[in-house]
C-alpha cells in the first residue's frame, strides 16, 4: 500500500485536522501530528519507505477517499506545559486572572471550565508573537476567549473594562 503524492496526502492530512511538521531528517519524509500521537515516515538510501501502522490505517482512509477527525494531540502537552508556565506566572504576577483579576486556580484543581486556568499571550501568536514566559499572562478560560486574537492595546483595554465592570464602575 503507496500513497503516490505525499504532497497532496501531507494536504489532505492537513484539512482533516492534522498537524503536519516539518522533517527533522533527511530521511523523514513525512513527519505528523494526529489524534494517534506523532507519525514519522521514514525512507532508507534505496528509497525504501517505513511507515508506522497506524498512519498507514490513515493513508488507506485516504486512498478510500474517507474522510478522518485527526485533530493534533496536542492538549497533553499543553496542560503540562500549562502547569509549569502557572508556577512561574504566579511567582511573577500572583495567581489573578490578568482580565477580571479573580483568582485563577492552578490547572489541576477542579473548577467549572469558564473558570478553568489557561495562559495567555499578550501578543497573539497568530499576530506574530513568541510563545515565551514574557508575552505569557494567566487568564479564566472565558476572559481568554473573549480577548480571542485582539491585539496587545486591545486587550489591555479589555482588563480595564472588565475589572471596571467587577467594581461596579
Amino acid at each position: 500500500m503507496t500513497v503516490r503524492d505525499i504532497d497532496h496526502f501531507a494536504n489532505w492530512l492537513t484539512d482533516c485536522g492534522a498537524e503536519v511538521l516539518e522533517p527533522t531528517s533527511e530521511w523523514e519524509i513525512l513527519r505528523v501530528r494526529t489524534s494517534s500521537g506523532l507519525l514519522v515516515v521514514h525512507q532508507n538510501r534505496k528509497g525504501i519507505q517505513t511507515w508506522p501502522s497506524s498512519l498507514l490505517d490513515i493513508a488507506r482512509s485516504y486512498n478510500a477517499g474517507i474522510k478522518l477527525a485527526l485533530a493534533a494531540t496536542r492538549r497533553r502537552r499543553k496542560a503540562s506545559k500549562t502547569y509549569q508556565d502557572y508556577g512561574a506566572l504566579v511567582r511573577r504576577d500572583g495567581n489573578g486572572c490578568f482580565f477580571c483579576s479573580t483568582i485563577v486556580a492552578s490547572p489541576e484543581s477542579p473548577v467549572p471550565s469558564d473558570f478553568a486556568c489557561t495562559v495567555e499571550h499578550l501578543v497573539c501568536i497568530a499576530h506574530g508573537g513568541p510563545d515565551h514566559l514574557s508575552n505569557k499572562f494567566l487568564a479564566h478560560r472565558k476572559c481568554n476567549e473573549i480577548a480571542g486574537n485582539l491585539s496587545a492595546p486591545e486587550k489591555i483595554k479589555l482588563r480595564e473594562r472588565m475589572r471596571a465592570e467587577r467594581c461596579g464602575q
